[in-house]
C-alpha cells in the first residue's frame, strides 16, 4: 500500500470521527482523554505569542518524549532569554508530566495538545501560535505539520531522534508520503549512527550525531532525598520491574509465585495508568501479598509480609527508581522494544532487560560494554539473576559503580543539541 501526500491529506480529515470514537474508548480506563477536545480538533484556540517574545514550539507526544525535554527546555530558557516555550503533547500522561516542565518557568512555558494532522487544524495552530521554529521530539513525524510549517518559512529540527529497523520498515510501507515528509526538517539530531542512517535513507537532511537527552536528564533532588528516607525504614532490598506492559505483568506474577524469597521486596511500575486495576487484580489473582503505593504515606505503612508493592502513581519514577536496588526494565520481555534504561542508570541502580530492545538497541549495547546492563532470555532468569546479585554485596557494589560510570559517560547531548538549533535560531 501506497498513500501519496495529497491522497495523505483527504484521508487524514475522513478519519477523525473514528479518532472521536477511538478517545472515547480510551476514556472507559483512562476518564482524561475526555479533556480539552477542543485543542485535538482545532475547535477551541491556541496559546498566542507575547509581544516581542519569539516562540520556541516543542512536541513531546507522550510521558518519555516529554520527560526528555526538560534538560534542553532548561538550556533554552538560559541561553535565549527573550523566547517563550510552547510544549505540545498527543496523550494525557504526556500532559501531565509537562506540567512539571512548565513550573521550570510558568511565564515563559504553556502547554496545550498537537491537534490532529487535519490541514484546517494544523493551519489555525500555525497561525494562532506563530513559532519561530518547531522541535519535534525522537520519532514525531506529521507530514500535514512538516508541510504547513514549511509553505510558512517555520524552520522544523528532529531533535533527539531515534529510528528503529522495525519503525524504518513500517515507515518506508509509504515511502512517497514519509520521504517528502522527512525532508521538510531543516536539521536533525540522531541519537546514535545506526538512527543516522536509517534517517538519512528516508530522506532526510545529513544528521547530526548529538547521543540522547535521556542521559542529560538528572534525578530531582526531593525524589532521592524521599528514596534515601524510605530506604532507612525498609528493612528489605528492592527488586523492582519497572514500565511494565501488557503481557508482562502475568509472566511476572508468575514468576514471583515460583521464585520469591522472603528477605527481598518487589516493586512492580506499570507503565500506563489505566491498567493499574488490571495489575492488581493479577496480584490478587495469585495469592501474592501487595500493597499499593497510593496508600503508603511512609515506609512505616509497609507490612512486615507484605511481598509486593504495585506502584500506581505517576511522575515518581526517579524516586522508585533510587529505592531500588535492581531493577528489570519493562517493555523488554515482550516485544515492545524496551522502555528507558538510562533513569535507573543514572541513580546507580544495574539494570536487566529481556530480549526486546529495539527503542534502545544502542544504549543497552553501550550499557552491556560497560557492565551496567545484563540481558537474559527471559523474566524468571532475569528474576534468578537478580536474586544471585543481592546475595553478592561485593558483586552488588561493582555493578552499581558501573551503571553510574556508564550514566555519566554519554552526558552533553543538550549541548550538543543547541549548538545545532543555534544555527536555526540566529536566522530568527
Amino acid at each position: 500500500m501506497n498513500i501519496s501526500p495529497k491522497g495523505y491529506r483527504y484521508l487524514v480529515p475522513a478519519l477523525l470521527p473514528l479518532a472521536g470514537l477511538y478517545l472515547l474508548w480510551r476514556a472507559r480506563k483512562q476518564p482524561s482523554y475526555l479533556k480539552h477536545w477542543g485543542e485535538r480538533f482545532a475547535w477551541s484556540d491556541f496559546p498566542s505569542p507575547r509581544a516581542s517574545h519569539p516562540v520556541v514550539w516543542i512536541h513531546a507526544v507522550s510521558v518519555g518524549e516529554t520527560n526528555a525535554t526538560r534538560p534542553l527546555v532548561r538550556a533554552i530558557l538560559n541561553q535565549w532569554p527573550q523566547c517563550d516555550i510552547l510544549l505540545t503533547h498527543m496523550t494525557p500522561t504526556g500532559r501531565e508530566a509537562g506540567q512539571k516542565i512548565v513550573q521550570l518557568d510558568p511565564q515563559r512555558i504553556r502547554q496545550c495538545f498537537l491537534p490532529y494532522d487535519a490541514v484546517y487544524a494544523v493551519r489555525k495552530f500555525l497561525r494562532q501560535t506563530r513559532p519561530a521554529m518547531g522541535l519535534l521530539m525522537e520519532t514525531e513525524v506529521w507530514p500535514t505539520v512538516l508541510e504547513e510549517a514549511h509553505a510558512l518559512g517555520i524552520p522544523m529540527a528532529l531533535v533527539n531522534a531515534r529510528l528503529s529497523e522495525k519503525s524504518f520498515n513500517q515507515a518506508m510501507r509509504v515511502p512517497e508520503l514519509m520521504k517528502k515528509a522527512m525532508g521538510r526538517f531543516t536539521k536533525v539530531c540522531a541519537q546514535a549512527e545506526s538512527d543516522a542512517q536509517r534517517l538519512k535513507a528516508m530522506g532526510t537532511v545529513e544528521p547530526v550525531i548529538t547521543g540522547s537527552l535521556k542521559f542529560d536528564i538528572q534525578a530531582p533532588a526531593e525524589a532521592l532525598a524521599k528514596a534515601a528516607q524510605w530506604k532507612l525504614g525498609i528493612s528489605k532490598p528492592i527488586v523492582m520491574f519497572a514500565s511494565t506492559r501488557d503481557g508482562e505483568e502475568a509472566l511476572i506474577v508468575e514468576s514471583l509465585k515460583e521464585q520469591a524469597k522472603p528477605e527481598v521486596c518487589y516493586l512492580l511500575v506499570p507503565r500506563h495508568p489505566q491498567r493499574f486495576a488490571e495489575v492488581e487484580e493479577l496480584l490478587k489473582s495469585a495469592g501474592l501479598r501487595y500493597q499499593k503505593r497510593s496508600l503508603l504515606k511512609s515506609p512505616d505503612d509497609i507490612q512486615k509480609d507484605t511481598q509486593v508493592i504495585l506502584g500506581d502513581s505517576m511522575g515518581e519514577m526517579f524516586f522508585y527508581c533510587a529505592l531500588s536496588d535492581v531493577t528489570l526494565m519493562g517493555g523488554s520481555f515482550k516485544p515492545f522494544g524496551c522502555q528507558n534504561v538510562i533513569e535507573p542508570a543514572s541513580v546507580g541502580v544495574p539494570v536487566i532487560v529481556g530480549p526486546s530492545t529495539f527503542n534502545f538497541s544502542m544504549v543497552v549495547e553501550k550499557g552491556m560494554e560497560a557492565g551496567a546492563i545484563t540481558q537474559v532470555e527471559d523474566v524468571a532468569r532475569a528474576v534468578d539473576l537478580a536474586h544471585q546479585w543481592l546475595m553478592n554485596p561485593e558483586w552488588m557494589a561493582s555493578l552499581k559503580a558501573n551503571a553510574l560510570t556508564f550514566s555519566k559517560m554519554y552526558v552533553g547531548a543538550t549541548e550538543r543539541t543547541m549548538s545545532v538549533l543555534e544555527t536555526l535560531w540566529k536566522k530568527q
